[in-house]
């Protein structure tokens, strides 16, 4: 399990040029719950290991810009996808991919609020659901990680045209997309070894 810790610079991208200038990205909070069940390749000596997992979790999005008023459109996802990491030793480095799911959310402006679920998502957006690709190097002490990522949200989801009436967010049709950087803390309990040493054995022994 890990629980990413991050800040969100968001993009809109329209074939309206107006609207690229009318909003401008502002950073916003994101964090999660993500589980990582993974199975681990054991190389050599065990100072080496690589690691194949499934991420399934909860992910919150936030897409936060600046124009008359602030306005965000704040998502509550399920996240799923695969990572690859490899682990040499204390260190780790990884990627991943996968689909996020949005099932709640809020579009927020100025200070008002409004929430959003079902059937919300499918009248206000198209293709509903956000690929992403993450990145991220760290340390891996036994069972306990901390590492540096990078994840980027692939400008897919988009708002639907004629909705003006809902809200600034809204004046123009557009796809949403991210860079999102940050830290993570991981806690994990490895069954599935294969191969070689485990690694805990080697750094013990080096101990």
């Amino acid at each position: 399990m890990y629980i990413p810790l991050g800040g969100s610079l968001p993009s809109f991208y329209s074939d309206n040029a107006e609207a690229t200038s009318f909003f401008s990205p502002k950073s916003a909070f994101e964090v999660g719950v993500i589980f990582n069940p993974r199975v681990n390749f054991n190389i050599g000596d065990g100072t080496h290991t690589v690691s194949l997992g499934v991420d399934v979790g909860w992910y919150r999005d936030t897409f936060k810009f600046a124009s008359s008023t602030d306005v965000t459109h704040e998502f509550d996802t399920v996240m799923t996808g695969l990572n690859l990491e490899w682990r040499p030793l204390l260190f780790q480095l990884g990627v991943g991919g996968g689909v996020k799911f949005p099932f709640l959310g809020k579009y927020i402006e100025g200070n008002n609020k409004m929430a959003l679920s079902g059937g919300a998502f499918a009248s206000r957006y198209n293709n509903v659901f956000i690929p992403y690709i993450r990145l991220y190097t760290g340390i891996n002490i036994i069972f306990i990680s901390l590492s540096l990522y990078v994840n980027f949200d692939i400008p897919y989801l988009q708002m639907k045209d004629g909705l003006q009436g809902l809200g600034v967010g809204y004046k123009y049709p557009g796809k949403l997309g991210s860079v999102d950087v940050g830290v993570q803390f991981g806690i994990h309990l490895d069954i599935f070894n294969f191969g070689g040493t485990k690694k805990r054995e080697v750094i013990e022994y080096n101990i």
